[in-house]
């Protein structure tokens, strides 16, 4: 008999290696408002695909301004600014509570917490929230079919 030891891990496909963690999708997006309040004319390379009656799925390239995670206040001077997961707001301080953040009054300020928020993302401080915005992407996207 063969002497053999066996693993229940299974091959890792290719369209789940490629996947992008949330970490690396939340820090994605902050490079991209950062580019974005440097300056406003910024865009991002997308790819579309798109059906053709003669050619079948063609893929098209298209730049794109990102959606501003900032505003400015409507009360004050103050710009406002969310953190994102795609377009799910990620809930930092938890469930119902505001996820909202004072960033300054200026883009120099708003770059800043940028900033401090990148290096908590990175240090995996934010792991929890990134989790729960990730299922609440993926409900709205399932229920959205």
């Amino acid at each position: 008999m063969l002497n053999l030891k066996f693993s229940t891990e299974k091959k890792v496909l290719v369209s789940e290696a490629r996947k992008k963690t949330p970490r690396q999708v939340v820090l994605d997006g902050i490079g991209f408002q950062v580019e974005l309040l440097k300056n406003p004319n910024f865009t991002v390379e997308r790819v579309r695909y798109r059906k053709n009656a003669v050619d079948g799925n063609t893929r098209q390239s298209i730049s794109r301004p990102p959606q501003p995670w900032f505003w400015k206040s409507a009360t004050s001077d103050n710009l406002l600014m969310e953190i994102r997961y795609g377009r799910t707001p990620v809930e930092i301080q938890g469930e119902g509570k505001p996820h909202s953040i004072i960033a300054g009054k200026t883009p120099a300020d708003a770059i800043k917490v940028l900033e401090q928020i990148a290096a908590a993302v990175t240090a995996g401080e934010l792991d929890g929230p990134l989790a729960a915005a990730k299922a609440k992407a993926k409900h709205r996207r399932n229920s959205a079919e």
